[in-house]
């Protein structure tokens, strides 16, 4: 646990803000437990030169482990498809709030370019311009902005492979998130935590024509996307069978400017094993803020049920 956390006073408990799950309720998936991560590259981001002289208060971006994880058996025309969901979420346990500011100069543009404003002590903001992209996300259940490539999902091979040979790695094609304080960290309390969440909206909701948008995360609150919900979730039919390491990791170009990028990343490690063309997964360890999940094996076994309907 962070240093900075203090135990929350007997009888406050974190309640989530929000639930996400109920677009899920058309699915039919089977419980099993694994996951999947992110990858990288490198931005420059510009500051403002008119709020440099008052420390800033930068938010810390914690990521939580993979968990919620299933099993779903899509049926098409091919044959059946096999795809390992999962939960994600990533908290702020930092000194202010992440705050992202969208805007575009007309409708001609179809993206927004996305800013950072950082809190200083002195009540001021000082803007990171260049942070990111806004994009308007038409979905079956919602249609809005999200902040792209915020958390990525990587499963990669865990096992040993001959020279000259790379590891199975199948990435993921999420649309992005839609920032707010949807839960609220139990059980801890963080000397910037407001008393209310603070990003409650839902990001310029059937609104396409927007100019400007903004979202963020309060300190001591987090987002999380629920399995299968917005590219919540990772191929597994063609994987052979193996060892392999889920990896979540939020902010991974590191163009958000945070405290640390030392918990940007966690991991699980899970076995993959086919049984009468079925895939039957195993949990063998948790890896917080690591993306480089080992060690000795912590083993869970779970069912696959059946086919979810087309």
């Amino acid at each position: 646990m962070s240093s900075r956390f203090r135990p929350r006073p007997t009888g406050v408990r974190g309640a989530p803000i929000r639930s996400r799950t109920g677009a899920l309720l058309a699915l039919a998936f089977a419980s099993i437990t694994a996951l999947s991560a992110a990858g990288c590259a490198e931005e420059s981001a510009s500051i403002d030169s008119s709020a440099r002289s008052s420390p800033t208060l930068l938010p810390d971006l914690d990521q939580e482990t993979p968990r919620g994880l299933q099993v779903q058996v899509v049926e098409s025309r091919r044959g059946l498809r096999y795809l390992l969901g999962f939960r994600s979420a990533v908290r702020n346990i930092g000194d202010g709030p992440l705050i992202v500011a969208g805007s575009r100069p007309d409708r001609r543009r179809p993206g927004m370019q996305a800013d950072q404003l950082i809190k200083t002590v002195d009540g001021g903001k000082t803007r990171i311009r260049r942070v990111g992209r806004l994009e308007y996300v038409v979905s079956p259940d919602h249609r809005h902005w999200h902040f792209q490539q915020f958390d990525r999902y990587k499963l990669r091979s865990y096992e040993l492979r001959p020279v000259g040979s790379t590891h199975t790695i199948v990435r993921d094609h999420k649309t992005g998130f839609c920032l707010g304080d949807r839960y609220r960290l139990p059980k801890v309390e963080l000397p910037a935590e407001p008393a209310e969440p603070v990003y409650v909206g839902y990001c310029g909701a059937s609104r396409p024509g927007l100019l400007h948008v903004r979202e963020g995360i309060s300190v001591g609150y987090g987002d999380d996307y629920a399995a299968f919900l917005e590219g919540q979730s990772l191929p597994l039919t063609r994987l052979p069978s193996g060892r392999y390491v889920l990896t979540h990791r939020v902010n991974a170009r590191r163009e958000l400017h945070e405290l640390s990028y030392a918990n940007n990343a966690a991991s699980v490690l899970i076995a993959l094993r086919w049984r009468q063309g079925k895939p039957h997964v195993r949990l063998l360890s948790r890896c917080p803020d690591s993306a480089k999940c080992g060690g000795e094996p912590r083993s869970q076994a779970f069912t696959r049920q059946g086919p979810a309907p087309r």
